[in-house]
């Protein structure tokens, strides 16, 4: 065991909030730091990358440590802005408690809701710090109650904001109210606690409500079960509530219980170091790790050995020996780890729904053709760092695709990609990738005999499949026909020739039965059947024809209720289906389905609509036949079917393409 009580406290906000700005004084405040970094002096330890320095944004979660009285603390920094929601996702998985961070200057803003929604999901305890209470034109009150009402949300306040002194803010700790008995925030407050408590209720009602000091005792059980949210008010950039903030994470947050006795650990976060390479950030759950340790990794099946292992510590990294139960440490090793792997042989996975789906697919282009295989690489490691980006790699096309969350996060790659390895990136607009599916049941007859040696002679069976079923394959020619090695071979092509239909998306839903064939005992050999498999089951899709089938997504929108007929109108507009809304006091929950190509865009527009105060969640939910005509889909990227010399050429290719993509 440590000898301290470890806590890993997380550190959430709508972008500009004054986040990074916290956890730098926190660092300065407890002296894990000479100085206090600055956002805009681009000297802020959490923000390490120089597009983070240039931009004055976070883009990666950071981790540092620090210690205040009987607690270790690991802060973990995370991103503001809702393109980088995977970050602060994979964040979520790992943390004991959370400091929301709001501005008293701009309120509850886009990115709150979010933030707030997942937190109540998890029941992770939360403490509310209202920044930048020194700024012009703060008005707590108004702030206060606009917490309460856009996030259901009842707030006890263990200080309140003296703002009397435009020159001189402070902060006045709880027990010292007593002078204040007609604030707003304090009867607020009040109120909220006579509503969970009914002894205070009874004195609340009778005006004799008792010393401060008992009303904070009597306040703190329904702080720890969730029933009340204690906020504190401060500056940041003054120092202001920071104790008060250190003592409460000591006071509220419970140490986490839940360890295992064998070695554990979550892998939240993979990074690669100028120096060290791939560095994995884990969790450890239980045991003790140390270096030259074996753990099993669930996600590769195997074990693994921890090379070297370290913590991050305000400045910089330093290397230990071991890890234990309850600290974030970086380990390296010779394998490829991956963020969401779960080290050792306990259940660890996250089942919780996460605030980050990406819903833009993008085609990414090297300006200079000489980069090409460097730019491969390079996304190669990024989507190991982020995996959300889902990398696809054709290398038959030279084509990169991505998945991303927003404009920001493509404007971040493409600096990412000029700065760490010097490559200059085109992202093309984003599209929507369909499938296809037979139109009809048809025959596909093909006949591969010249020039000799060769021969392959077949005919398929083309039928539409069940909606979501995938690929069938059945055999109907008898063995002496064609021999089982063949039939083999015609199994193998099969995935090769569904890549691409007839508009050029991968082909689903579809039913192909070998129903004639015959091979020849001098002639024949395996690469014939290879080869003929492509031509008869494209054959047969040219007869048939093909419908486009177009990914669905299911929604689920929580918002205030003045916006139900605006985001309704919206949806109604993009052909959506909808369930009737659900009511949770002034907000409407509203789940639905809609194509992906009507709701490629709708993030931006619900954004607008219920300015920036809502919460928006996709999910991939199947694919269904769209009327959409060929105009509409890009060409097929492949030779026609029927042009077999240029069909077999072109198949050779595909065939060692994913030979040595396979290994």
């Amino acid at each position: 065991m440590s000898a301290k009580t470890v806590l890993t406290i997380g550190i959430l906000a709508h972008v500009d909030a004054g986040k990074t700005s916290l956890t730098e004084c926190l660092l300065h405040h407890a002296g894990a730091t000479k100085a206090q970094g600055s956002v805009d002096k681009g000297s802020a330890i959490t923000d390490g990358l120089a597009l983070e320095k240039s931009r004055g944004i976070s883009i990666k979660a950071a981790s540092v440590n620090f210690s205040w009285k009987q607690i270790q603390f690991q802060l973990v920094d995370t991103p503001g802005h809702i393109d980088f929601a995977a970050e602060v996702d994979r964040a979520l998985s790992i943390l004991d408690a959370v400091i929301l961070v709001v501005s008293a200057k701009e309120g509850v803003q886009a990115h709150t809701l979010n933030l707030w929604e997942s937190l109540k999901e998890r029941n992770l305890p939360v403490i509310i710090f209202f920044n930048k209470i020194d700024r012009d034109g703060v008005f707590s009150e108004q702030v206060f109650a606009d917490f309460q009402k856009k996030l259901g949300a009842k707030l006890f306040a263990l200080n309140l904001p003296d703002l009397s002194d435009s020159n001189q803010v402070q902060v006045v700790p709880f027990e010292a109210c007593s002078d204040l008995a007609d604030h707003v925030i304090l009867d607020h407050s009040l109120e909220n606690l006579a509503e969970c408590d009914e002894a205070f209720l009874e004195k609340y009602l009778e005006g004799n409500i008792g010393e401060m000091s008992t009303i904070l005792a009597q306040a703190l059980p329904h702080i720890q079960n969730g029933s009340l949210h204690p906020v504190l008010f401060g500056s940041a950039k003054l120092g202001l509530g920071i104790d008060e903030l250190l003592d409460q994470l000591e006071k509220l947050i419970p140490p986490h219980q839940n360890y295992f006795s064998n070695p554990a650990a979550k892998v939240f976060k993979v990074e690669f170091h100028e120096k060290l390479g791939r560095l994995a950030y884990i969790k450890s759950y239980g045991g003790l790790l140390k270096t030259k340790d074996s753990i099993p990794s669930q996600e590769m099946g195997k074990d693994i050995k921890i090379n070297q292992i370290f913590k991050a510590e305000a400045g910089g990294l330093e290397q230990v020996s071991e890890l234990h139960q309850g600290e974030i440490g970086l380990i390296t090793t010779s394998d490829i780890i991956l963020a969401g792997d779960i080290l050792g042989n306990e259940k660890l996975a996250d089942s919780y729904s996460k605030i980050s789906n990406a819903v833009l697919a993008v085609e990414v282009k090297a300006v200079e053709d000489k980069d090409y295989q460097k730019l491969g690489e390079a996304l190669e490691i990024l989507n190991l760092e982020d995996p959300i980006l889902d990398f696809k790699w054709f290398k038959e096309e030279r084509e990169f695709h991505l998945k991303i969350l927003g404009p920001i996060q493509t404007e971040v790659l493409k600096d990412s990609l000029s700065q760490r390895w010097g490559i200059e990136a085109e992202f093309l607009p984003p599209k929507v990738i369909y499938k296809e599916t037979p139109s009809q049941s048809a025959e596909g007859y093909v006949r591969y005999w010249m020039p000799k040696p060769c021969w392959a002679i077949m005919t398929f069976l083309i039928e539409p499949g069940e909606a979501n079923s995938g690929v069938s394959f059945e055999n109907k020619v008898r063995s002496s026909d064609i021999s089982q090695k063949y039939i083999n071979e015609v199994k193998r092509a099969i995935p090769w020739t569904l890549k691409q239909g007839l508009h050029g998306y991968e082909v689903t839903d579809i039913k192909i039965t070998l129903i004639k064939g015959e091979e020849h005992n001098v002639h024949s050999n395996p690469g014939d059947f290879l080869l003929a498999t492509p031509m008869g089951v494209m054959r047969g899709l040219e007869n048939a024809g093909t419908d486009l089938l177009e990914p669905m997504y299911a929604f689920e929108i929580k918002a205030h209720q003045e916006y139900l007929g605006a985001v309704s109108g919206d949806l109604s507009q993009m052909r959506a289906t909808l369930e009737s809304p659900l009511f949770d006091g002034e907000f409407f929950i509203l789940k639905g389905r809609v194509a992906v190509a009507e709701a490629m865009d709708y993030a931006i527009q619900f954004n607008a609509t219920t300015s920036g105060k809502g919460r928006l969640k996709f999910s991939l939910d199947g694919y269904e036949k769209t009327t959409l005509t060929d105009q509409k889909v890009r060409p097929y990227k492949g030779v026609s079917p029927l042009d077999e010399s240029q069909w077999i050429l072109h198949m050779r290719g595909a065939f060692k393409a994913d030979e040595r993509m396979m290994g």
